[in-house]
């Protein structure tokens, strides 16, 4: 089962093709930020690498959001257009739940540990969700405003609680529960996509690409330039 996984809600640029739900092979700038540029040559490597074509993957997943506005538009409309041309199912991976997959495979959570994905929407906002150590969503993305006791409500006692994601560090020095872990995961990558999205195949859990569109959650900051006369 091949799968191509391509990851754009932020500024990391992320491309990986997946055999049965296992990394075969990366590519990733976590730099330049310039999809529109990157997005197809890194895809065309990665094939090229293999010595494989699109016709050859049995599935695209595309990070669905939330994230940047343009990024996430750059990433939707080359998946619809491949999985429109090819005729292969695309795939729709929730951006935070994929991060906090990083979490369970880079740092090994306890059983009755919690994650808590938080990635920045400029000031001190910011989206987020809460899962368990097995990836049981606990609280479906949302936007916040991020606050000393944001997550008082869900943060169980005797447990430790794993914050991943580029708006940990601001949040921070908010925080003083010596129950928290700050994560190595801060920004996403297709390769946290993977597991999720052959799980996601093999229950046909697939999007309608004429009508996809991603999840924006927050509206584009679009200001009125001033009458200049």
């Amino acid at each position: 089962m091949l799968i191509l996984n391509i990851e754009t809600s932020t500024d990391v640029g992320s491309v990986s093709l997946s055999r049965d739900g296992h990394c075969w092979i990366l590519r990733e700038d976590r730099e330049t930020g310039d999809h529109a540029k990157q997005l197809t040559i890194f895809i065309q490597e990665v094939l090229d690498a293999l010595s494989l074509s699109l016709n050859d993957i049995d599935a695209l997943a595309l990070s669905t959001g939330p994230g940047s506005y343009t990024g996430l538009r750059i990433g939707a409309s080359v998946a619809k257009g491949i999985c429109y041309t090819l005729q292969k199912p695309l795939i729709a991976v929730d951006t935070l739940k994929a991060m906090a997959y990083g979490v369970q495979l880079l740092e090994n959570p306890g059983q009755n540990d919690i994650i808590i994905a938080v990635q920045d929407a400029r000031r001190m906002d910011a989206y987020a969700a809460v899962y368990s150590a097995n990836l049981e969503t606990l609280k479906a993305p949302f936007f916040l405003s991020l606050e000393a006791d944001s997550f008082a409500d869900i943060m169980p006692d005797g447990a430790r609680i794993f914050i991943c994601g580029n708006a940990a560090e601001k949040w921070s020095s908010l925080l003083s529960n010596p129950s928290i872990v700050f994560s190595s995961v801060k920004m996403p990558s297709s390769r946290f996509m993977e597991k999720i999205s052959y799980e996601m195949y093999n229950a046909n859990q697939f999007e309608d690409y004429a009508y996809y569109e991603p999840f924006y959650m927050k509206p584009p900051n679009v200001t009125i330039p001033k009458n200049l006369i």
